[in-house]
């Protein structure tokens, strides 16, 4: 529940400033995603299991990301 609180929270605030980078979007939304589960893992083997799992894949996401702007600033 935090976490939808925190994600529309977010989301407001980059609509209100005016960000129209949908990466910027996914990155700090997946920022959020791994703040949050760090500070609040769930104690049950199996759930922490699958949050890990969960992270990987965003992490990945946020690399992935990250390298194709970094790329991007690279080529100009």
């Amino acid at each position: 529940m935090f976490l939808v609180l925190v994600s529309c929270l977010v989301n407001t605030l980059l609509a209100f400033f005016g960000q129209e980078n949908l990466g910027i979007y996914l990155i700090i939304n997946i920022i959020c995603f791994l703040v949050l589960t760090l500070i609040f893992t769930p104690a049950n083997p199996r759930v922490k299991k699958q949050f890990n799992i969960l992270n990987m894949i965003f992490f990945t996401g946020f690399l992935v990301i990250v390298i194709i702007e970094f790329a991007d600033i690279i080529s100009r």
